[in-house]
């Protein structure tokens, strides 16, 4: 089964539970009619903090580069823009780790007169974070549960029982908090070194450290895509982090172009689709009714085609070996 037919057959099934879509729909609902939860004055505050320290260089800072000067004004002006649309009750949509889809955090910008509480300390706005993502990462396990009961693949618990059900979200949930806290550690450690590599050679060579940053942002993003079947394989296979780490590098190793191809495509239709609900929104509420459900359903039928893509390409690569032994 190629790229179109886990496609296809991803939304065959969707279609047949049209449920699914519950999820996502609730929280862009709560997204709507919940006051934002701002840490536009936080900004603001590092904004200025970050305009001091730069003063304070004065003439030395425009002797580096002429366009430097601006650099104050441009982050300013920057924050301002992400101070007004950022939420952190987005945290609440797991996106990039599970695929949840939500209108509201698409287009960040979508209700402009909502109300909004404001966070001013760090602490608090660090502890808001961590809490909302991971209510957010245990509503992502839920989602991504939910669509892979209904794939006849998988070796992962598929059963109705709800204390079966629970204890396996939790246990998903808890996995998931691993993989997590195992990729931030390796991150930083990856980081530091890194880090100190760049301000010598940014010392030796403006341009040789550009590029050195260039290559560094290039292999973060080889590492993510070598991953980026961990969490199916934690939910659909019921796999350890450790299982479902090696099982994505072997399985985007054996496949790489089929996931690249993939990846790519499902990202091109993500990016229509917000083309086009760009324009139906802006009809008014019933668009953004519209909206919502257009991108729930893409977005779910996404979500589900790559579980059917993960399990077919683990058959592909099962019959490879297979082939290769005899």
């Amino acid at each position: 089964m190629g790229i179109i037919d886990s496609l296809s057959a991803g939304y065959r099934l969707l279609v047949k539970r049209l449920e699914l879509l519950l999820l996502p729909l609730l929280l862009d609902a709560f997204l709507w009619f919940a006051p934002r939860l701002s840490i536009e004055p936080l900004l603001k505050s590092l904004a200025a903090f970050y305009t001091d320290i730069f003063a304070q260089f004065g003439d030395a800072a425009e002797a580096v580069g002429p366009g430097l000067a601006e650099l104050p004004a441009e982050v300013t002006k920057m924050m301002d823009a992400v101070g007004r649309s950022f939420n952190l009750f987005d945290l609440l949509v797991s996106s990039s780790l599970y695929h949840v889809p939500s209108l509201l955090v698409t287009l960040p910008g979508l209700k402009t007169e909502q109300t909004s509480q404001e966070i001013a300390s760090l602490l608090n706005a660090g502890g808001s974070a961590l809490l909302l993502g991971l209510v957010g990462l245990l509503l992502g396990v839920v989602y991504m549960n939910l669509l892979a009961r209904i794939v006849p693949l998988g070796e992962g618990e598929k059963s109705a029982v709800p204390s079966r059900f629970v204890a396996t979200m939790l246990r998903h949930w808890l996995r998931s908090v691993g993989f997590l806290m195992a990729m931030f550690v390796f991150l930083l450690m990856l980081y530091i070194p890194t880090a100190v590599g760049v301000t010598v050679l940014m010392l030796i060579s403006p341009a040789l450290g550009a590029g050195a940053m260039m290559l560094m942002g290039g292999l973060v993003t080889v590492i993510f895509f070598y991953l980026y079947f961990v969490t199916v394989g934690l939910v659909l296979d019921n796999l350890s982090v450790r299982a479902a780490v090696m099982r994505s590098i072997v399985l985007v190793r054996n496949n790489f172009w089929s996931t690249l191809g993939f990846f790519l495509l499902t990202n091109l239709i993500s990016v229509g689709i917000t083309l086009l609900l760009r324009e139906i929104v802006a009809v008014g509420v019933a668009g953004v009714v519209v909206g919502a459900l257009t991108n729930a359903f893409v977005g779910t039928g996404l979500a589900m085609a790559l579980l059917i893509f993960y399990r077919t390409r683990l058959i592909v690569t099962s019959d490879k070996r297979q082939a290769q032994k005899t």
